[in-house]
């Protein structure tokens, strides 16, 4: 992909500005001057961010910028004398002012982006954010493509954007699970809806598991509640919905496992290894939460759906066919001198 020219999209950045600052205009409540005041500051800003980091093929429009603050100077101060020594203060206090200032807060801006995407587990992506994150643009898409299996993998688009004090903010995550090159399902997690919303878990909720999930309701205060995506949609339950892992596994105590382990991983949304255990018979299963049947979904080592009842009954048939059988050995007869003898 092309890259972007910065030059151009800082006349375009002053443009959209501008477009903002109409109905000011038009009240009344600011000026023409004022309004080119500020078009001057705001390319003056773009040619000290460009002068020394434009690219060769950047480098003749920054002729353009350059004329173009030329033009804006005349227009604001006719006197000769008066835009040199503005000219002269800007390239020696101002502009180097303004680059510390842009740096200090670049750097604590890409450490807290770092830390956030290591907490959601997206680290890969954390190493080299500099790179990605221009900071003369104001949007910013990063693809990450986890390859899952052969036939599996997880699309993620990351959408950075530039808050009102200029610092970028992650605030978006798409996701979109592909399966032999077709994609199976989609969805745009807007992550101020979704606090602490990690990798895994957008694959979980992609791939139909639900997980508990800790927000702050309408009132304030932390809660917590039992959400899922489906072809419908986001589906979240009422906090007050009677579905709680621990009880439930305290029903199924052949299911082993560390219980809290296992607790923690169902309320991630993770499908879970695990076995059941009966009379001394193990079977490999995997485990899911399914809060809308206030239960747990159990598949057996072919990730093929079976019940508790049916792992019962196949328990109990091996240790039917364990159990060895009673063989009546048949009596021993020989003959000696014609007389049999037992």
């Amino acid at each position: 992909m092309k890259p972007v020219n910065r030059v151009l999209l800082a006349f375009k950045g002053w443009e959209d500005k501008k477009n903002e600052l109409q109905p000011l205009l038009k009240s009344g409540t600011t000026d023409e001057r004022a309004m080119l005041a500020l078009q001057l500051e705001h390319l003056r800003q773009a040619g000290h961010r460009l002068r020394h980091t434009a690219r060769p093929d950047e480098k003749p429009f920054l002729r353009l910028l350059e004329n173009q603050l030329n033009r804006l100077e005349k227009q604001l101060y006719p006197n000769f004398l008066q835009r040199i020594l503005l000219r002269l203060k800007d390239r020696i206090f101002d502009g180097p002012a303004y680059l510390e200032q842009q740096g200090r807060q670049r750097a604590a801006n890409m450490e807290t982006l770092k830390q956030q995407l290591r907490e959601r587990g997206l680290s890969s992506v954390a190493g080299k954010l500099e790179q990605h994150l221009d900071p003369d643009h104001r949007q910013v898409c990063l693809p990450l493509d986890c390859q899952l299996t052969a036939d599996k993998r997880l699309n993620l688009d990351l959408h950075f954007d530039k808050d009102v004090y200029g610092n970028f903010q992650l605030g978006k995550l798409e996701g979109t699970l592909v399966e032999n090159g077709k994609a199976e399902r989609y969805h745009s997690f807007e992550l101020p809806d979704w606090p602490g919303l990690k990798a895994d878990q957008v694959l979980s909720l992609l791939e139909g598991r639900a997980l508990k999930q800790h927000y702050t309701d309408a009132t304030g205060h932390e809660n917590t509640r039992w959400v899922e995506v489906g072809n419908q949609g986001v589906q979240h339950y009422s906090p007050d919905h009677g579905f709680d892992i621990a009880t439930t596994l305290a029903a199924l105590p052949n299911i082993t496992r560390n219980k809290e382990e296992l607790t923690q991983y169902l309320e991630n949304g993770q499908c879970v290894p695990t076995h059941w255990k009966q009379n001394g018979q193990f079977q490999n299963i995997f485990v899911q939460a399914d809060p809308a049947n206030g239960s747990l979904k159990i598949f057996d080592a072919k990730m093929k759906p079976v019940s508790a009842e049916q792992l019962s009954q196949k328990a109990q048939q091996q240790e039917k066919n364990r159990k060895p059988s009673v063989v009546m050995k048949p009596t021993r007869q020989s003959q000696k001198n014609g007389h049999k003898v037992h």
